[in-house]
């Protein structure tokens, strides 16, 4: 992003926070747009130095790519062109062949197959590994959300992953096809008769073993995350009202530090993209309506992303990030900044 550019979106968001009689969380920076539309996020942290941890978006058209910004925004690296990828996530030490990796999915919307990426951390970009035999989501048709699953008692990760049209999440098992490259297999469908509408936002909760799913127009949709459970059945169905307007879209969780009590353990947060805000929800339990927080720095937004990693001095608590429709890219938020009191506790 040029200097003038960068002193021009800083003083646009202050001009309307001073006039404004809403109060909300400034973004400290934003990234570069996308060539067509942006829409999902997801942050990776580079364990050896989170300086130069990366935020991951995606460019949803036809002609359109997963990027890779660093944390003021700047553009670092994009993939060759992929037909409409939908969706993005991470998880990190992936077994493959006698390594370990951190790994990036989306899905084709076009062609109705899953992406899987190796993240590079000296070079910062993407390598696809997946099969040359693709892994298919098993739709026919509008292959539209997808996240993953890292089961902490063999670490084996799965990747959920939903139609446009109202039908069964998938999750298939991802493992190394013997070439070091990664392929997969459907191991569970479930879920269409809980929908009202259909499934984008997604997100698997790994050390509690939850996924939630963001039924659009109605509620987020709780269940077990592991196939081995055996069990398909709704756990809860939240987020019906809380001041909820439009899409119910992306999720995210922040996780609190290891030393906080259980009942305390961090928070969910959704995308209400009608009212351009974020509702957020306690981790644990019922997951509980906690507050609703509305940003001056994003509009219409899809996917977001969280994370606790202390980045000294700008993100001592962690970040969050969001999807700026208006301005086809993503905002960074210091989690401090997001999360604090600037709008009452209760829904508007």
């Amino acid at each position: 992003m040029g200097k003038f550019k960068k002193i021009f979106f800083f003083f646009s968001i202050i001009l309307i926070y001073s006039c404004s009689n809403l109060r909300g969380p400034i973004p400290l920076t934003q990234t570069t747009k996308v060539n067509g539309d942006a829409d999902e996020c997801e942050f990776w942290i580079d364990k050896n130095d989170p300086t130069k941890s990366l935020l991951i978006g995606n460019d949803k058209k036809e002609n359109g790519a997963l990027y890779l910004w660093d944390l003021s925004g700047k553009l670092i690296s994009k993939t060759e062109a992929l037909n409409e990828p939908v969706g993005v996530d991470v998880r990190y030490g992936m077994k493959l062949a006698n390594r370990e990796i951190d790994i990036v999915v989306c899905a084709l919307r076009s062609t109705n197959e899953i992406k899987i990426f190796e993240i590079d951390p000296q070079n910062r970009k993407l390598i696809d590994i997946t099969t040359e035999k693709k892994i298919p989501s098993n739709f026919t048709k509008d292959t539209y959300g997808i996240c993953l699953y890292k089961r902490p008692s063999d670490g084996k990760i799965f990747a959920f992953v939903s139609s446009k049209l109202k039908d069964n999440i998938h999750q298939i098992e991802l493992k190394d096809d013997g070439f070091s490259k990664v392929e997969g297999s459907l191991v569970r469908s479930f879920g269409k008769n809980d929908q009202k509408s259909f499934v984008e936002g997604m997100l698997v909760d790994d050390d509690l073993g939850y996924v939630y799913f963001s039924d659009e127009t109605s509620a987020i949709l709780k269940y077990v995350a592991d196939p081995d459970k055996n069990d398909n059945s709704l756990i809860l169905k939240f987020a019906t009202q809380d001041g909820i307007k439009g899409d119910r879209e992306g999720l995210a969780l922040y996780k609190k530090n290891q030393d906080t009590p259980y009942q305390d353990t961090g928070y969910l947060i959704l995308s209400s993209q009608g009212n351009s805000s974020f509702k957020i929800y306690q981790r644990e339990g019922n997951n509980k309506f906690i507050k609703t927080i509305s940003s001056l720095g994003v509009k219409n937004t899809d996917g977001i992303a969280a994370t606790n990693a202390k980045i000294e001095p700008k993100y001592p608590n962690g970040l969050f990030a969001a999807h700026n429709s208006k301005g086809k890219n993503f905002v960074i938020y210091n989690w401090n900044e997001f999360f604090g009191d600037f709008l009452n506790k209760k829904s508007k």
